[in-house]
């Protein structure tokens, strides 16, 4: 009788109590280990608990076995690490380490991996892949063959090979095989292994639906020598009854689905299939937890989302030496996470580091001392490494704090954070000594030699791969299920959830450089990985559910375009659309709330929409009159009015932001500290400022009229310039002490350039102008003082300072040097934005019309940026007369700032300057609002600032 036999079944019969008893029994008759082989996880921890003392495993576990019997000596690799040892050994290689990078390495790795999946030996690359011949079997030889290093493909590879070699008989009594619909090429190949060696196989296809991808494969089961068992049995018809409903949003989807679970009688007889099983997990268990559903699945953490990982890996990627205090702030970072620091205590400890280069607390000073102190070598044994990393982890003076906090503390959620943090510790330390214990029983212990960035790799790949429960699954729940194995679902009711069209069925990929074309002429022996076999599979996925329960309910996502919906799977066309659709508006309309947060939304809804509630919760009233206060925007503090002395900046300061203003004027919040990227402006700015004053004080060229100046004089201006900014430019530098070299040798460059440049202005428009010879620099940084009454009697005094003034017999002229570029408008000055130019204008033609006891005229007032110093249009106010072609002040026509009385007291009537002054000085004492006329994205205060597009829009002031 052939041992080799095929067998129907139905979908509710997979792993059936009686299969699994007689496959038992056959192993404790034969005295041999028989194997249950099931596709998914779910199944086998069924099937482990229904019959304890049976091994129920995989495909990958049978090639572990027989490598096992065979005393094979190898280290086991995931498809992550192969990608990570493909990349070393590219590296490694002298002839292609110039050509490689990252992104390219990954792409061969998992070309390899798809080759080998496809049961392909180097030897039968397509046509396409074979300038990869070489490296692959360069590959083969030294990381496969030589260092023992298998990865699943590999493993099973290696152990058809076994099977092939071997000559006795196999010590396995049976193998049953449940549950699928179809094989791998490369599990065809096992399959074909273990029938020529004469191992007893039972392998149940699915029988109730007829199905194309089942036949097919029943099929090439019988061309390798399997007994084709199956009795026709009448097909069961459906019997679901089946309905397709839509949704706007991914989370309308969720929250539709849970809503109608919670109101059924019994969870006990509804279920959840997610289509999308990457993102789709995630998302149900968040508004689970919400709603307080409870699920029958086990609440994961990754290992990689702990702090404890991140700072191990932290401590590997750590530099050889930092340069400031901010590049060591990351590490410090990943030490305040381990003490589940947060919030102010988190930032006094990050401000108290980057000033004292310490920690405030003794214990997380020392671990951040003994982290500088640790050494690793550039490469090493992947045994030494695991070892180190394992007495680095016991020696962790945070484990210790974690064990007596878990004692003393009573915070909940600190408490929660502490058991996260040592669970992921254990999880890891089994882990690293598990690796250690196998590379030692391989014989690969002294023999395997990682660089320290592979094995930094190599440890976060294994925080993205280990999982720790974190919430576990509760007994009587809501059952969570995926395609493979909604077989044991038993209940009635099941929601098929996120069955859009490509995700369902979803395109092929194959991993790396792999097209489908290669597939067609490949010596692919068994059922390739095409689109064509995808769909049929997950076609016959779609009708395994006509007999699996009596009412399904597919979902899919529409979105919120009308016009351009999204669609649901072309295999749901026969489907009956449901008239109930999911979406927020529907769901706010609903009569029943099931959390709080759900009735204080459809309660805000409500009063939205104008309707009247009865006992108003407090906590939405609150919440509501809160709303209205922010988006008014007010925010009245009255403040004591002490002396009525204001600088003109503090006005403008206001007047751009009040509230800015309040936070950096009056509460005298700091911005907050960031990395150094650039040199600081106030820096330059007031270097700049200096250097200008002391060359020319220096060369007396103030008082000096512009044409009496001598040519010797203005010759030494460069040079004394470059001389003395090179002199200055060392204390810009020691306040610059993050920066590097290059970054101020960079800056330093600029800013020569610059002030060149800025002297050729000058002495186009000043020095060598006749039509200003007369006129002269009269002061630089020159205190101004301008009185001025206000409606209530109080003297108010303006105050501020003038970088340069200059005169002639007739008229005065103001400048103000920026290091940035700068321009003035009428709207700016009506705005209160640039009030300086026209005040101080005013105030020096009064104060120096006093002094000479005759009339003078101010002709005009100009800022002169150092980034533009040649530009005389946009940038300053000028009387008409001074505009235009022949302007002495070589003022261009296209100059819009033109007026009749600049500089006198009609001017400051004219643009009711003395008012805005008034109010501004009031606002500055009671009013704080968030109207913004000014709103830099550069602004320190923004991560605390409520202001919308539409409040800048509103108060932006129009040209």
């Amino acid at each position: 009788m052939n041992e080799q036999c095929l067998h129907s079944t139905s979908s509710k019969e997979v792993a059936a109590q009686k299969r699994l008893r007689h496959a038992f029994s056959i192993q404790k008759k034969k005295n041999c280990p028989a194997f249950y082989v099931l596709p998914s996880t779910m199944w086998l921890k069924t099937a482990r608990k229904q019959q304890p003392g049976l091994a129920v495993i995989t495909f990958d576990d049978i090639a572990r076995y027989l490598l096992m019997q065979a005393k094979e000596a190898y280290f086991p690799l995931t498809e992550q690490e192969r990608s990570l040892f493909f990349e070393q050994f590219i590296r490694e290689e002298e002839t292609i380490q110039s050509e490689v990078d990252s992104g390219r390495a990954l792409g061969y790795a998992d070309t390899y991996g798809q080759v080998k999946r496809l049961g392909l030996t180097v030897e039968q690359l397509p046509s396409s892949l074979e300038p990869l011949r070489n490296l692959f079997s360069q590959y083969e030889k030294k990381v496969v063959e030589e260092r023992k290093l298998l990865d699943p493909e590999n493993i099973i590879l290696r152990a058809i090979q076994l099977l092939e070699e071997r000559s006795t008989a196999l010590n396995i009594a049976l193998i049953t095989i449940d549950g699928y619909f179809d094989f791998s090429p490369l599990q065809m190949l096992l399959l074909e292994a273990l029938q020529k060696a004469d191992v007893p196989i039972d392998i149940y296809l699915p029988g109730d639906q007829h199905s194309q991808i089942v036949e097919h494969t029943a099929a090439e089961l019988v061309s390798i020598g399997f007994t084709d068992l199956r009795q026709l049995s009448a097909l069961v018809p459906p019997a679901a009854e089946k309905e397709l409903v839509a949704a706007t949003t991914v989370e309308e989807q969720w929250r539709g689905v849970i809503e109608e679970i919670v109101a059924a009688p019994s969870l006990e007889d509804v279920a959840v299939l997610i289509v999308d099983e990457k993102h789709g997990r995630e998302e149900l268990e968040r508004l689970a937890d919400e709603y307080g559903l409870p699920l029958q699945t086990a609440k994961k953490r990754p290992l990689s989302a702990s702090a404890l990982h991140a700072f191990l890996v932290a401590c590997l990627r750590q530099p050889g030496t930092f340069r400031s205090r901010w590049e060591q702030l990351p590490l410090v970072e990943h030490i305040l996470a381990l003490y589940q620091q947060s919030g102010l205590e988190y930032a006094k400890q990050k401000q108290c580091f980057l000033q004292t280069g310490a920690l405030l607390k003794e214990e997380e000073n020392e671990l951040y001392q003994a982290v500088c102190a640790l050494k690793w070598k550039r490469k090493d044994l992947f045994s030494s490494y695991v070892r180190q990393m394992l007495a680095w982890l016991h020696e962790l003076p945070a484990v210790s704090s974690w064990r007596v906090r878990l004692q003393a503390e009573n915070e909940v959620e600190t408490l929660q954070a502490i058991v996260r943090e040592y669970r992921a510790w254990e999880l890891l330390c089994k882990r690293l000594e598990a690796t250690a214990e196998l590379l030692e029983e391989r014989g690969l212990a002294g023999e395997l030699v990682l660089s320290l960035d592979l094995f930094a790799d190599w440890l976060q790949e294994l925080g993205a791969r280990l999982q720790f429960t974190e919430k576990r699954r509760a007994e009587h729940g809501l059952a969570v299920h995926t395609w493979r194995d909604i077989g044991l679902f038993r209940g009635k009711k099941l929601y098929v959830v996120g069955m859009n069209e490509g995700i369902f069925p979803q395109l092929s990929k194959l991993s790396g450089y792999v097209q489908e074309r290669d597939l067609q002429e490949s010596q692919v022996r068994f059922s390739p990985p095409t689109q064509k076999q995808l769909r049929q599979q997950q076609l016959a996925y779609l009708q395994q559910l006509d007999t699996i329960c009596e009412s399904i309910t597919f979902t899919y996502v529409k979105g919120i375009d009308p016009l351009h919906p999204l669609l649901p799977s072309p295999l749901l066309e026969d489907v009956h659309r449901a008239e109930r659709e999911w979406s927020w508006e529907a769901r706010m309309k609903g009569k029943y709330s099931y959390t709080e947060r759900d009735q204080h939304e459809k309660l805000a809804f409500h009063l939205g929409q104008g309707c009247r509630i009865e006992d108003e919760p407090k906590q939405l009233r609150e919440v509501m009159t809160r709303l209205e206060r922010l988006a008014s925007g007010k925010e009245s503090l009255p403040l004591e009015r002490k002396a009525a002395t204001v600088a003109v900046t503090a006005l403008e300061s206001y007047a751009r932001c009040p509230f800015r203003y309040a936070l950096e004027r009056v509460f005298q919040v700091k911005e907050a500290e960031a990395v150094e990227e650039q040199v600081s402006p106030l820096a330059v700015g007031q270097l700049i400022h200096e250097l200008i004053e002391e060359v020319y004080t220096e060369l007396t060229l103030i008082g000096t009229p512009f044409a009496k100046a001598g040519a010797e004089q203005l010759e030494r201006v460069p040079e004394l310039l470059q001389e003395r900014f090179e002199q200055k430019w060392l204390a810009v530098e020691e306040q610059s002490p993050t920066l590097s070299r290059l970054d101020l040798a960079l800056a330093k460059q600029q800013w020569k350039k610059r002030l060149d440049k800025w002297w050729q202005a000058e002495r186009k428009h000043f020095w060598d102008n006749e039509a200003l010879g007369e006129m002269a620099i009269e002061a630089m940084e020159t205190t101004v003082r301008l009185p001025l009454q206000v409606k209530d009697g109080t003297e108010l005094m303006l105050t501020g300072k003038v970088d340069r003034v200059d005169r002639s017999e007739e008229a005065i002229v103001i400048y103000d040097y920026k290091t940035g570029k700068a321009s003035v408008s009428a709207a700016e000055v009506r705005s209160g934005l640039k009030l300086q130019l026209p005040l101080y204008a005013y105030a020096l033609r009064e104060q120096l019309e006093w002094r000479a006891k005759r009339p003078l005229r101010a002709d005009g007032a100009s800022y002169i940026s150092l980034r533009e110093p040649a530009k005389r249009a946009g940038n300053g106010i000028w009387r008409k007369d001074v505009v235009g072609k022949n302007s002495p002040y070589s003022v261009s026509s296209f100059c819009k700032n033109r007026e009749e009385s600049f500089g006198t007291a009609h001017y400051l009537d004219t643009y009711e300057i003395k008012e805005l002054v008034e109010a501004l000085w009031t606002g500055m004492h009671s009013e704080f609002p968030v109207e913004p006329q000014e709103c830099a994205n550069s602004c320190p205060y923004r991560t605390v600032c409520r202001v919308t597009e539409e409040q800048k829009a509103d108060h932006a002031i129009k040209a």
